[in-house]
């Protein structure tokens, strides 16, 4: 048997919790790269392939345009992550009272047109952001909630999707 495919079972055969906390460390390390001001770190988070999906339904599908989205942030000053829940079964997601609570929900994928194979073992994550930046001397906070679909690589998980909509 590969590596690769060793990892993958490895991956989901991982209780729960220890995917909880993996995921839980991804979102600290993308806090702390942002927090650090190394944004072309933070896309490093996404697969090559990933899907952006911000407010307005504009998609980003590319290596080159995930890099320039967040290396085009100018004085990051601080990123806090709020990890809702992670879970293998993307139907939890909606059934979760945050997200049924969110009068401004992200934007659909499917709707997109974007067609992801639920057999890839993903991970869904329902988040909340708050990305504070420095405009003309003063502080501005963007607060935004978020899915993330994470997929397992031989370089551990990365993020195959991210939609978001401003709160």
């Amino acid at each position: 048997m590969n590596y690769f495919l060793l990892s993958v079972i490895m991956s989901f055969a991982m209780p729960q919790d220890e995917v909880d906390q993996t995921i839980k460390q991804l979102n600290e390390q993308m806090e702390a790269a942002f927090n650090s001001g190394n944004l072309k770190k933070v896309a490093g988070f996404y697969l090559d392939e990933a899907y952006l999906i911000s407010p307005g339904d504009k998609q980003i599908t590319t290596r080159t345009d995930i890099d320039e989205y967040w290396t085009s942030i100018k004085n990051p000053v601080k990123w806090e992550l709020e990890v809702i829940e992670v879970t293998k079964d993307e139907k939890s997601i909606y059934e979760n009272e945050y997200w049924k609570a969110l009068k401004n929900k992200p934007p659909g994928w499917r709707a997109q047109g974007i067609d992801i194979d639920n057999n890839q073992k993903l991970v869904y994550q329902l988040g909340h952001s708050a990305l504070t930046t420095m405009h003309d001397g003063k502080e501005h906070t963007s607060e935004v909630d978020f899915i993330l679909i994470w997929k397992y690589t031989d370089e551990g998980y990365k993020i195959l999707l991210d939609t978001y909509a401003w709160q």
